[in-house]
């Protein structure tokens, strides 16, 4: 497999100060850098960014896969492209630590880049950081992008862009593919798919924590700020993760989750999850998602 991990995400928000004062003031993110209209942000475990800002509507601009160096970022072009996969040449992105790169588009409408960091970063000590970071998320966890048929996106990422498949959600034999969880490497998911609009909507980016603790900190956290939660503090089955879901001042969708599994057997064959939803949604309440879960950005 080439792709090693999910590296970053990059999301569009509509005004970058008040998208700023909430991902670093209120979700405890650190800054790297601003450069080009864009903020890059990172959780502290090195001085890699995490999260971009870019100006402009909301939603997914993009999520990036690192691959191991250079010769690794000519081979899996050549095999994706190889394989009729809608590719932009290999290029200087101009993103902070990024060597070189280049993007995929899926047939969902989603992009993903495939990276080769510079190898400039290192670690950020703690006494730069700045007075929130001690509560902030630990890396960045997963990307959930919103399709209209589940299957066929899985399929295209483990058949052109050698995914593999943690779990399917799929209430009974006759219905389709409502959730999916897919991986690059051994955490259960670094992409997972839920059904509803097309148009390359994104569902949520998840953000990990140390443990349910840190998810229930994080709860409080936010209603010091005044932030509603969207749903949780729960278990999710697929996964076994705990998770608290906000939106940010511009419905992006964000999680925060502990306790993600891990799938360290690449043949693993996936669990297929039938029956009720919310039990499936949180196995320690059996609450459904809400309503609101059905819209994306």
């Amino acid at each position: 497999m080439t792709l090693m991990s999910l590296d970053h995400a990059v999301i569009r928000v509509r005004d970058l100060e008040t998208a700023l004062r909430w991902y670093r003031d209120i979700l405890g993110l650190m800054v790297i850098e601003e450069r080009d209209g864009a903020v890059y942000l990172g959780c502290g475990g090195d001085a890699h960014f995490d999260l971009g800002l870019m100006a402009g509507g909301v939603g997914l601009d993009h999520a990036a896969f690192a691959v191991a160096d250079h010769a690794a970022l000519t081979a899996a072009y050549e095999r994706f492209a190889g394989r009729g996969v809608r590719c932009s040449e290999i290029e200087q992105p101009g993103e902070p630590g990024i060597a070189s790169a280049f993007r995929v588009f899926l047939p969902t409408g989603h992009t993903f880049e495939v990276v080769v960091r510079d190898g400039t970063t290192g670690y950020p000590h703690p006494t730069k950081w700045h007075t929130a970071a001690a509560h902030a998320p630990i890396d960045l966890s997963h990307v959930t992008l919103m399709v209209e048929d589940v299957q066929a996106a899985v399929e295209f990422l483990r058949d052109q862009l050698d995914f593999a498949v943690s779990d399917i959600v799929q209430p009974t034999p006759e219905s389709p593919w409502v959730f999916a969880f897919t991986r690059v490497g051994e955490n259960h998911h670094d992409i997972a798919l839920a059904m509803g609009d097309g148009g390359g909507k994104l569902h949520h980016v998840a953000f990990q924590v140390n443990g349910v603790g840190e998810v229930v900190h994080f709860a409080d956290r936010l209603g010091r700020f005044g932030w509603k939660i969207e749903a949780g503090v729960g278990r999710h089955g697929p996964g076994g993760n705990t998770f608290l879901y906000v939106r940010d001042p511009f419905g992006n969708r964000v999680e925060i989750t502990a306790d993600v599994a891990r799938v360290p057997n690449r043949w693993e064959p996936p669990k297929v999850w039938t029956g009720d939803l919310s039990a499936i949604f949180n196995v320690w309440t059996e609450e459904p998602p809400p309503a609101s879960f059905a819209e994306g950005t």
